[in-house]
C-alpha cells in the first residue's frame, strides 16, 4: 500500500502556502495563542527536521519533545512529532500529539489532513472519512485531502462513488497526475457494473 504522506520539502511548502493563505502565523511567528518563537526554539525544530530528512525519528522526537513539550506556541511541531511517531509505528503517540496540534489550531489543514491519515492507518475508517469531509468543506482545493478520502472510500470503504467524486476533485487539482486518471477510468467503470 502506497503511502500518501508528504515529505519534508512539500510539508513545509504545504503548511507554508495553506497558514499563509489563511493569515495564520508559521514557525518563527507568532503562532497559536503563545506568540513568537525563539530563534533557539526555531534552530531546534530545522535541526529536527534534518533528523526527520534522515529518518533519525528517535533523536527528531526527542529534541522535538525536549524543546517543544511545554509549549503551545505553534501546531507545527506537534505535527512533526506525529509524523515521526507514525513512521515509527507508534500511532497512539501520534495521536496525542496531532490532538496537541488541533488543540492550539482545531482548523489546521496539515493537522487534520495527518490525522485523517492515522485515524485510516488505526482502522477508524468512519472518523477518517468525517475528518477529511470536515477538512474539504473548509479547504476544498487541498488537493492531498482529496486524494486521501479518494484512497480511503475506495479501498476501505468501498464506497465507489465517494471515491470517485474525490479523485475527480483531486484531478481538477493536479491535472497532470496519471495515476489517478486511471483510478478515475476504472471507477467510472465499476459504478456502471
Amino acid at each position: 500500500m502506497p503511502d500518501f504522506s508528504m515529505n519534508r520539502a512539500g510539508l513545509l511548502l504545504l503548511v507554508l502556502a495553506i497558514l499563509q493563505m489563511s493569515g495564520c502565523a508559521v514557525i518563527g511567528g507568532a503562532g497559536g495563542s503563545g506568540g513568537a518563537l525563539s530563534s533557539d526554539e526555531v534552530e531546534h525544530f530545522n535541526t529536527a527536521m534534518d533528523l526527520i530528512d534522515e529518518e533519525n525519528y528517535p533523536d527528531a522526537i526527542a529534541l522535538l519533545n525536549d524543546t517543544f513539550s511545554g509549549s503551545r506556541k505553534s501546531a507545527v511541531p506537534f505535527i512533526n512529532l506525529a509524523i515521526a511517531y507514525r513512521k515509527q509505528g507508534e500511532l497512539e503517540k501520534a495521536e496525542e500529539n496531532l490532538e496537541i496540534a488541533l488543540d492550539i489550531e482545531p482548523d489546521n489543514p496539515v493537522a487534520n489532513n495527518e490525522y485523517g491519515l492515522l485515524l485510516r492507518r488505526m482502522g477508524r475508517f468512519e472518523e477518517a472519512r468525517n475528518t477529511y469531509e470536515s477538512l474539504l468543506k473548509q479547504y476544498p482545493d487541498f488537493a492531498l485531502a482529496n486524494r486521501n478520502l479518494g484512497v480511503l472510500c475506495d479501498i476501505y470503504l468501498r464506497d465507489y462513488p465517494c471515491a470517485l467524486e474525490a479523485y475527480q476533485a483531486y484531478s481538477a487539482l493536479v491535472p497532470d497526475n496519471e495515476d489517478v486518471k486511471v483510478w478515475i477510468t476504472d471507477l467510472e467503470w465499476r459504478t456502471k457494473q
